[in-house]
């Protein structure tokens, strides 16, 4: 999937930021994100590991996706791939 993001956006990663990710989780799945070993995990609080937000989207960032941010011109600005 290819989306225009615009000149800014905010990386928002499940480790890094877990109050932030928790409450974009809510937002975006209309539902509160739960522990791996929970017994009501699925594969969404499993799989979700970052969020990429702007002003007018919020896109979750998957395990089993390869995730890039380029710049207008095609070129890699940044590697947000799961690691």
């Amino acid at each position: 999937m290819n989306r225009i993001i615009g000149d800014s956006y905010t990386y928002i990663d499940r480790e890094i930021n877990p109050e932030e990710f928790n409450e974009s989780f809510k937002n975006y799945f209309e539902r509160n994100h739960v522990a791996d070993l929970d017994e009501t995990s699925d594969n969404d609080t499993k799989r979700v590991y970052a969020f990429v937000c702007n002003s007018s989207y919020v896109q979750p960032l998957y395990k089993n996706q390869t995730n890039y941010i380029m710049t207008e011109n095609g070129k890699t600005f940044a590697n947000v791939s799961y690691r």
